[in-house]
């Protein structure tokens, strides 16, 4: 498969699926040790009228996130796209994006340039792995390199604007997401889901997404790629090994086993964490959690090299809890 400059932009509803909830996801970190900066953009640009616009970040130690759900024309369109503080805007089709945010706590007008090629998920060694429980009509993803001012307008550095110079990740869908009813009643539990980190290198970027085993152990991975001068190529397998603290939920660690597409298997371990958001993931009931999706920042080393990053290390805990957010 092929990503197309017009999929940077929002896509219609196939017909069939016009009548239920249908939104492109769009998602970009920023991680930035030396700015002591961390965080997730988070957008879902919905059919029904409306999107979601989130900046969730830890500055400085402290978590401080923004979020809103804003009117949006229904219909497909080429942005920018914005709530009136949070903007995402298509620069360069496959190339770059700028996202700026105006807020009262903090603010930024930040440039994400491609550092590879992007992937689509498509290619994927046995296909899309995230096409399963709902319909995808795609996804792709995207290794960039962030830079531009960061202002803190609030707390003990109230004035300071750091310049960001960093590493960064995309990933772009376009899907049914949400839109099935879940189930009627469930009790707590602390089921760990699924793994997706992006590892991020000097001279390449490597992403894997694999489904827990029962929460515990290895498991195995329908999908992942890595970046570097030769292009975007699939990874040929990927497991995981996590360690989570007594509450079941909140992430320590991870160790990641990967086959790369040459055949050689690199071990990547996590290192410092610098702290974690969790993404505001809502269908059409603003007052139900429908995913608990963690995005921690961590350091990564790659065990063969000795060779050091850092990056985010996303999973998921289900179902989530609390249930309802009142």
């Amino acid at each position: 498969m092929v990503v197309k400059a017009e999929d940077e932009y929002r896509h219609a509803a196939p017909e069939e699926h016009s009548a239920g909830l249908w939104g492109d996801t769009l998602w970009v970190s920023v991680v930035d040790r030396e700015a002591n900066i961390f965080g997730i953009n988070h957008f879902h640009l919905t059919n029904k009228g409306w999107g979601r616009f989130e900046a969730l970040y830890v500055i400085d130690g402290v978590v401080q996130q923004y979020g809103n759900k804003h009117p949006l024309t229904p219909e497909a369109d080429q942005g920018p796209w914005s709530d009136g503080l949070l903007t995402y805007e298509v620069v360069n089709p496959l190339e770059e994006i700028r996202i700026t945010f105006d807020g009262p706590r903090f603010g930024f007008d930040l440039s994400f340039k491609g550092r590879f090629d992007v992937f689509d998920y498509h290619d994927n060694l046995e296909g899309n792995p995230l096409a399963t429980g709902h319909y995808y009509g795609g996804h792709f993803e995207q290794g960039l390199h962030c830079t531009g001012p960061f202002e803190i307008r609030g707390g003990p550095n109230k004035g300071e604007t750091r310049q960001l110079d960093s590493w960064s990740h995309r990933d772009h869908s376009w899907s049914t997401r949400f839109a099935a009813d879940p189930e009627w009643e469930y009790g707590q539990q602390n089921n760990a889901f699924h793994f997706w980190p992006s590892i991020q290198l000097k001279d390449q970027h490597i992403n894997c997404l694999g489904l827990f085993d029962d929460g515990v152990g290895i498991a195995g991975m329908p999908g992942g790629f890595v970046s570097d001068k030769n292009g975007s190529r699939p990874l040929h397998g990927a497991s995981c090994e996590p360690l989570f603290s007594d509450n079941e939920r909140d992430a320590v660690a991870f160790r990641y086993t990967m086959k790369m597409p040459d055949g050689e298997t690199l071990h990547v371990r996590t290192g410092r964490k610098y702290g974690q958001v969790k993404l505001w993931d809502r269908g059409e009931n603003d007052l139900e959690n429908r995913l608990d999706c963690y995005e921690p920042f961590f350091d990564f080393e790659v065990e063969e090299t000795g060779e050091r990053g850092y990056g985010v290390a996303e999973y998921s805990v289900g179902p989530p809890w609390p249930r309802w957010l009142v």
